[in-house]
């Protein structure tokens, strides 16, 4: 079963299934999560793994073989039975905590609950330089729901963020079905790095988030989506760059940095980073041809509307054009106000957005 969604970085596939990728060459520093300072006899013991931290002010959990409660251990613990997927440890997490109970159950409580762990890298990621990203998930039995939106984020520093509600980060990638496997299923994505990267998070992303309940009414609800976690790598990848386009077909990069004036195709001069690191991957890989797509908002007429995202989506390919990227392979597509990510709000920014596509050459 495949499932594709690419976000604000160059990425791949997603693919969840049984097999677990090689870890030769894990630059992820005990990804397996079996190097610890001690047993593990409460909540919140991340801490005790070697490398490994919450990304936020949340208690990562610890299951262990070896441990002094029978509440964290392996394979039986206080959220269901899971063997670890390798070795004698994994990680829980609460992806998302259905606070429905508010003030006199009339109205929402918290709903922004969500907790992730953080890997520290052996050594900066590359920049232009293709990596191969894995982690193994498995929702817990006790679980009340299942989401989507589990995925991976890549930083330079440390994501220590002081509350415990949902990150403020866009993913690198993340699953698009919700997953509901309660045995190990293994995520997969290709990542090309910017360069200096040297820590990994992973969790649920609540842009990108479905739920859906799956116990039965009049049930002791936890209200928990609980996923154990083992088993994370990333490893350089060793291909010809005229293979790149076939592994990347298809594959969506969100410019999340880039600003127009207002209701005009002037890009702002923020937004050159982001489009300078694109330039530079583009001309790492010269065989690969993609399409940039215009969105815009659902404000104004429909002809106004398919004319800016084609003009917005023009100043684009103009500008990459400028950073010596062969225009014969940028393509532009207008899309309007159609397709848009936030349908709740007619004025969104996020629809606001250009993309660029990949396609096979």
């Amino acid at each position: 079963m495949k499932t594709t969604k690419f976000i604000n970085g160059i990425v791949g596939i997603l693919t969840t299934s049984s097999s677990l990728l090689a870890q030769d060459n894990n630059l992820v520093l005990n990804g397996s999560l079996e190097n610890t300072c001690g047993k593990t006899h409460s909540y919140g013991a991340i801490c005790l793994a070697d490398s490994v931290s919450s990304s936020n002010n949340t208690t990562v959990d610890l299951f262990s073989k070896n441990t002094c409660s029978r509440e964290f251990s392996v394979p039986n613990n206080y959220m269901g039975t899971q063997d670890s997927k390798s070795g004698n440890n994994y990680a829980g997490i609460i992806a998302y905590y259905a606070d429905d109970a508010g003030f006199f159950n009339i109205t929402p409580g918290y709903r922004k609950y969500s907790e992730y762990i953080q890997f520290k890298l052996r050594e900066p990621l590359i920049a232009g330089k293709s990596y191969n990203v894995s982690f193994n998930v498995s929702l817990a039995e006790s679980s009340a729901y299942a989401v989507s939106g589990l995925g991976f984020y890549v930083s330079k520093t440390k994501v220590d963020v002081k509350n415990n509600a949902f990150l403020p980060v866009t993913p690198y990638a993340i699953s698009t079905e919700i997953v509901t496997n309660k045995e190990w299923s293994t995520i997969v994505s290709t990542y090309v790095a910017t360069g200096g990267e040297s820590e990994i998070t992973i969790g649920c992303f609540d842009k990108y988030m479905e739920t859906e309940k799956i116990i039965a009414e009049n049930t002791n609800n936890n209200r928990k989506a609980y996923y154990y976690i083992d088993d994370v790598t990333m490893t350089p990848q060793t291909i010809d760059k005229t293979d790149m386009a076939s592994i990347l077909s298809g594959s969506c990069y969100q410019l999340n940095n880039l600003t127009f004036q207002t209701d005009q195709s002037v890009i702002l001069s923020e937004s050159y980073t982001e489009l300078k690191q694109l330039s530079r991957f583009l001309r790492t890989y010269p065989y690969i041809v993609v399409y940039i797509d215009g969105y815009t908002d659902q404000t104004g007429t429909d002809k106004h509307n398919d004319k800016l995202s084609e003009e917005r989506a023009n100043a684009v390919k103009a500008y990459l054009t400028k950073e010596h990227v062969d225009a014969n392979r940028l393509k532009v597509r207008a899309h309007g106000e159609n397709f848009p990510i936030d349908n709740q709000n007619s004025n969104s920014a996020v629809n606001r957005r250009v993309e660029i596509t990949i396609c096979a050459n």
